[in-house]
């Protein structure tokens, strides 16, 4: 007890020292873990040998034989082989046996580090960081981070994720998506202690060092999943990026006439995945210029995969389109695996155009956001309550209804219904239904098959659902003329959902 318990206060080395020594790798006997773990087990050994004392002043051959001689070999000895890997992995850092393997790797002059991330001074010299990924015999490790602040089926980055980590899966990867939104990630502070004091493993204590950054470490490719917030990443992957600073060491390096910080451990390679609502590709600019500077470099940057108008991928107008784009995107996380790289065919059919023009997106788009202005609702509340775009105009009416068009249900029905308007909007219009196909155009028509004659309000609060269509009509708010029948098939016939 006292060879355990007292050298360690008046500043001599710990008694497990000796042991230690003999299974740890000489260059890591001055890391300050290295002398915590042996100051903690040989405080707990003090512990062992403290309560065999007290036991054993019972006078009894099991209290002063079996119980120590329990206490030593069922607790003291498996304590020594657990915990200190245990420790180290807590704190992100190799196992005793993976730095004994690292050690066996290093040169024996002493000499810098080889950098991971080692820039040249040609871009087309630079050669692509070798990490090697598992052959057939051992699947690739893949984390996936999301760092949309949306769920419940709201985001686009998780849409577009989930589609590509099934191709990788697919094809044999081991993944795991993490929603960075549900982690405690704090802000990097700029202190360095990850650099001296804690060399390696930052000064927070939250998921990032806890849980993330070791998973981050053992990922033989990670994929940075985020919305295009203000042109670049949003800031919970950014505070993310900033947390893995502990990978590096603080050492300056001159390499060919930029400076660089060597790695303690191979990066893992990076595909960087993001969504916006615009509909030019030219809006991920500013972040595929960043991730090439910051990744791309250096030869870890083995994808980027941009989706714009993602907004408009669960409108139910444009299903097949974006089925098309999702089925893509599955097939690049096959690539991804497969061949290390995504195919210029696959890209292209990811970023297609949903529409031709996007005029009449920018036009449906303004009346969503107008509807839920007007109507005090978020766009969540806004689909959650299943509303619809409410026009503005009779142009405006003549875009939104031939949304609503359902042709199965239409058949081979062949009418035109027309739309004669008073009130805050007047005008005309008309549908001409034939082949299973609908065509708006202005303006009356001589011969329509139904004519409703109705106050502009009174017809968007049927058609937005915030009056009945049938107890206007009982009420004499509008008026009808024509094919009754066509009137009562109004639900079927623009019933798309």
């Amino acid at each position: 007890f006292a060879a355990a318990f007292f050298p360690p206060l008046f500043g001599l080395d710990p008694f497990t020292y000796h042991y230690a020594k003999k299974s740890t790798p000489q260059v890591f006997w001055g890391n300050p873990i290295f002398v915590k773990i042996n100051r903690i087990m040989t405080y707990v050994w003090a512990g062992i040998f403290a309560l065999c004392i007290i036991v054993s002043l019972y006078p009894s051959v099991i209290t002063r034989a079996f119980i120590p001689l329990g206490l030593i070999l069922g607790f003291g000895l498996p304590f020594n082989l657990r915990f200190p890997n245990w420790y180290l992995r807590r704190l992100g850092f190799p196992s005793l046996v993976e730095q004994r393997k690292m050690a066996s790797e290093w040169p024996k002059q002493a000499k810098p580090a080889e950098p991971v991330l080692q820039q040249k001074p040609s871009t087309q010299e630079r050669e692509p960081l070798k990490v090697p990924f598992p052959g057939k015999e051992q699947r690739m490790k893949i984390l996936a981070l999301n760092s949309s602040p949306r769920g419940d089926g709201q985001s686009k980055t998780e849409l577009m994720l989930t589609h590509l980590v099934k191709g990788m899966r697919e094809a044999g990867a081991e993944v795991e998506i993490v929603d960075l939104r549900m982690k405690s990630i704090k802000h990097c502070i700029g202190c360095f202690t990850c650099w001296t004091k804690t060399p390696g493993v930052c000064i927070h204590k939250d998921d990032m060092t806890n849980e993330l950054f070791p998973k981050w470490r053992d990922s033989d490719l990670v994929i940075y999943a985020t919305p295009l917030y203000h042109f670049t990443l949003n800031a919970t992957m950014k505070a993310f990026i900033e947390r893995t600073l502990p990978f590096l060491e603080p050492y300056l390096e001159d390499r060919g006439g930029e400076t660089g910080h060597p790695a303690r451990f191979k990066h893992p390679k990076v595909v960087f995945l993001s969504v916006a609502g615009f509909p030019e590709i030219s809006v991920f600019g500013q972040l595929s210029s960043w991730a090439n500077f910051v990744f791309g470099r250096h030869g870890i940057l083995m994808a980027e995969i941009y989706r714009p108008m993602a907004e408009g991928m669960n409108s139910p107008y444009l299903m097949e389109e974006s089925a098309q784009v999702l089925h893509a995107a599955t097939q690049a996380g096959r690539e991804i695996v497969q061949s290390s790289k995504v195919s210029p065919e696959t890209l292209t059919r990811i970023t297609k155009p949903l529409v031709d023009d996007p005029k009449p997106y920018f036009n449906m788009a303004n009346l969503f956001w107008k509807t839920c202005i007007a109507e005090g609702v978020s766009p969540k509340e806004f689909h959650e309550k299943g509303m619809t775009p409410r026009p503005d105009s009779v142009e405006a009416f003549m875009f939104v209804m031939p949304m609503g068009f359902n042709p199965e249900a239409a058949g081979d029905t062949r009418a035109t219904i027309q739309f004669k308007f008073s009130g805050e909007a007047e005008g005309s219009c008309h549908f001409r239904i034939e082949n299973g196909k609908i065509q708006a155009a202005l303006g009356a028509v001589e011969k329509p098959d139904l004519t409703i004659e109705a106050p502009f309000s009174v017809w968007m609060d049927i058609m937005t659902r915030k009056a009945d269509g049938q107890r206007m009509f009982m009420e004499q708010r509008y008026k009808v003329f024509g094919d009754f029948s066509l009137l009562l098939r109004m639900n079927q016939l623009f019933g798309k959902k």
